[in-house]
């Protein structure tokens, strides 16, 4: 991955250095400077009919995915009212029940997706605002909806879940603390976690095992957190 990475910087180094025209083109088509409407609109306030006609394209949330939207807002602070707590108070900001779906977005120069849609990008380690502690996990989907005059972005993490002490003791990470690298069951976890951008720390490198692996009995899924660069 590190070679990958060289590679690819080297290759924009030599695209934005060029004065060729042509490849100074290319270079355009590799790393557009434009970005998407969706995209502009997320940092600008957001007009009544732009909120109407992005929920118009929205897709229904269901039940449990509803509630955990409202738990996430809530724990956090937020004093948005569910669309089913009615009547409304005066002033009330309603959280709606639809959402986008997007099988990607940009956070500066990196781009994560969903598991579906790429599970490399999908692979991530995050804060978790509402335990204050850092954990890895998968991104399931991404949702984007109007709330408060903005367009919000929320991430739907399914986290990773810890093989026994016993079988993380077979492996040899442990021993290593220094190589960030740990090992988790490759069965996805049931839990669901909602965050928001600001709280990915970077993205995982990920290595599927089958069962057998260290003496382990199911399937594992060796993650390293080296791309972190102590960034939190």
């Amino acid at each position: 991955m590190l070679s990958q990475m060289t590679r690819r910087a080297h290759l924009a180094a030599v695209l934005q250095e060029s004065p060729d025209a042509e490849v100074q083109a290319l270079a355009n088509i590799l790393e557009p400077s434009g970005v998407s409407d969706l995209e502009s609109i997320t940092t600008m306030p957001l007009k009544h009919t732009e909120a109407a006609e992005i929920l118009q394209k929205a897709s229904d949330l269901q039940d449990p995915e509803y509630v955990a939207l409202l738990y996430y807002l809530h724990r956090t602070g937020q004093p948005y009212r569910s669309c089913h707590n009615i009547p409304f108070p005066p002033n009330a900001i309603i959280v709606p029940p639809k959402v986008l779906h997007t099988p990607q977005f940009r956070c500066g120069q990196y781009t994560f997706s969903t598991h579906r849609s790429h599970p490399g990008n999908s692979s991530v380690q995050f804060y978790n605002p509402l335990t204050h502690s850092s954990n890895t996990g998968i991104i399931e989907a991404i949702w984007r909806l109007p709330l408060n005059a903005r367009l919000h972005t929320f991430l739907v993490i399914r986290p990773h879940t810890p093989l026994s002490p016993e079988d993380q003791e077979k492996a040899p990470f442990i021993q290593f603390p220094g190589l960030l690298t740990q090992i988790v069951d490759a069965q996805q976890s049931e839990q669901v976690i909602i965050i928001e951008p600001i709280h990915i720390v970077t993205h995982l490198t990920t290595f599927p095992r089958p069962a057998g692996t260290y003496g382990i009995q199911q399937k594992s899924l060796i993650i390293c957190t080296a791309l972190n660069r102590g960034r939190r």
